[in-house]
């Protein structure tokens, strides 16, 4: 079966591949990219590009696959190229199948930050913090770095070097003090065993080795970051003084969205399967009353579309 694909990818480049004087797409790997918006008078609009491409799959699963998979090779090469951000992971698809009245939607959108109190408790915490002298400054720069960032992977790096910092003795790793903070499955997944740290993620990762399939099965941000106020509460404060359950750790204020993922189609023949055209409809009447388009609520489509 045929789908067509269309693809929001974010990013600060302006898409000005020209051919005799035009901006026109350019194709890598069947998929083609053209700038968001584009109009000779008034350049170029929105920080984005659309890529969209024709996927021959047994069902729509394995089409997005086949043409995430094609943009995750493409796009970090992009990355190196344009020297600014560029991200797809986290922005709206739509995929059709060719012939079908229905299509696939997986709509994104920002939202706002939801902060977190500072209060009696956490003024408690701060002042033994500050006098404090077993815990090294390195750690504290390095965590706030990782809370500062954003990224799975730079999250994951900082953190790991904060630990380094916290257990450092001698110079010299202590690895008693990281199993004390992190436990010995997780230290062994993440820094290996003292006889042979190579097999560890953050060895890997530091040592040009990018996440497999094995990683993907734990979030280690959340993990490591439970790891570390609980070991504050048990060793450094000596009383449950920070909240060990806080939803959602290290809040930013970016690249927060609300998503939704549904089966849509038009409400007259007015009205297309663009990708621009259904972000429009949704982003000015919400995801649950669009004009345009409406819900197409049938369990069975995810097995057979």
């Amino acid at each position: 079966m045929k789908y067509k694909i269309q693809h929001k990818i974010l990013t600060l480049a302006r898409n000005a591949v020209m051919i005799d004087g035009k901006v026109v797409s350019f194709f890598v790997e069947d998929i083609s990219f053209s700038h968001w918006d584009f109009e000779y008078r008034e350049g170029w609009s929105g920080d984005a590009w659309l890529a969209e491409s024709d996927v021959e799959a047994p069902n729509f699963h394995q089409a997005c696959n086949i043409f995430r998979l094609k943009l995750g090779k493409i796009i970090p090469r992009v990355s190196l190229i344009i020297q600014c951000y560029v991200d797809f992971l986290n922005e709206p698809f739509l995929i059709h199948k060719e012939n079908s009245d229905v299509a696939f939607f997986r709509h994104t959108k920002e939202r706002g930050s939801v902060g977190l109190m500072f209060m009696e408790p956490e003024k408690k915490a701060l002042d033994i913090l500050l006098a404090d002298l077993k815990v090294p400054d390195a750690f504290y720069r390095y965590w706030n770095d990782a809370v500062n960032t954003t990224g799975y992977s730079s999250k994951l790096l900082l953190m790991f070097s904060a630990i380094e910092a916290l257990v450092k003795k001698d110079g010299k790793k202590d690895w008693q003090k990281i199993e004390l903070v992190l436990g010995r499955e997780l230290t062994t997944d993440l820094f290996g065993t003292k006889e042979n740290p190579n097999t560890g993620l953050r060895h890997r990762l530091v040592h040009g080795e990018y996440f497999d399939n094995t990683d993907s099965t734990k979030n280690y941000l959340d993990l490591v970051h439970k790891k570390i106020i609980h070991y504050f509460n048990g060793s450094i404060f000596s009383e449950k003084i920070l909240n060990e359950d806080v939803v959602n750790p290290q809040r930013h204020f970016f690249g927060n969205k609300e998503e939704c993922r549904c089966f849509i189609k038009p409400t007259d023949n007015s009205h297309s399967f663009t990708l621009k055209e259904v972000m429009k409809d949704f982003d000015e009447n919400g995801i649950y009353d669009p004009k345009n388009y409406e819900h197409v609520f049938d369990e069975e489509l995810y097995k057979s579309y």
